[in-house]
């Protein structure tokens, strides 16, 4: 009775085989032409859309600005990784810088890197939101790095809990900066 039943699901097995091998030699997408055409000439130029083409990032690899600097077109930001221009944040680290257009503002997030405690940048992290009609800085956050004595992480203690506080004239240079940075990027 059993070898029967294997007997019988090795047939339908090669049978199902067999179908699909002869369906997919048969089959031919609709949207693949069946002879190549010839060459059709028009009189009609083609809209400008069709023939611009939109660059989405710009990247710079080991700049003087950062080891990687990224900037979206399309959504206005940059991302920043190994930032070189201001010592601060030592050389590294990752964060991003973006303006909204509709407020009028320009936010910086960066994070120095001291250590590695889940395999991702961990230290002190710098936020901060800066008005580019006055250069006044609206929001501002600083947060410290992790404690590394009681992660039980010795190489990194001298890095326990360490801030970077930065003075409002200090973060309204390096907002200016940026934005001068994104601005010449968008112009070409």
């Amino acid at each position: 009775m059993k070898r029967k039943q294997i007997l019988l699901l090795s047939y339908i097995l090669v049978f199902g085989c067999l179908v699909l091998v002869g369906c997919r030699e048969q089959y031919k997408p609709v949207s693949e032409p069946q002879e190549t055409p010839g060459v059709i000439e028009t009189d009609l130029e083609p809209e400008p859309e069709e023939i611009t083409s939109y660059k989405e990032n710009y990247e710079v690899i080991d700049g003087k600005t950062a080891a990687l600097l990224s900037y979206d077109y399309k959504n206005g930001s940059m991302y920043i990784a190994g930032l070189k221009a201001f010592e601060e944040f030592g050389t590294s680290n990752e964060g991003s810088v973006s303006i909204r257009t509709d407020e009028n503002t320009l936010t910086f997030r960066l994070t120095k890197a001291t250590g590695s405690v889940s395999g991702t940048v961990d230290g002190p992290f710098v936020y901060y939101k800066m008005d580019l009609t006055t250069n006044e800085i609206i929001e501002k956050r600083f947060e410290p790095a992790p404690n590394y004595a009681e992660l039980g992480i010795a190489e990194f203690i001298e890095h326990s809990e360490e801030v970077i506080e930065l003075p409002d004239e200090r973060m309204v240079e390096i907002g200016v900066y940026f934005k001068e940075l994104i601005m010449e990027i968008e112009q070409n």
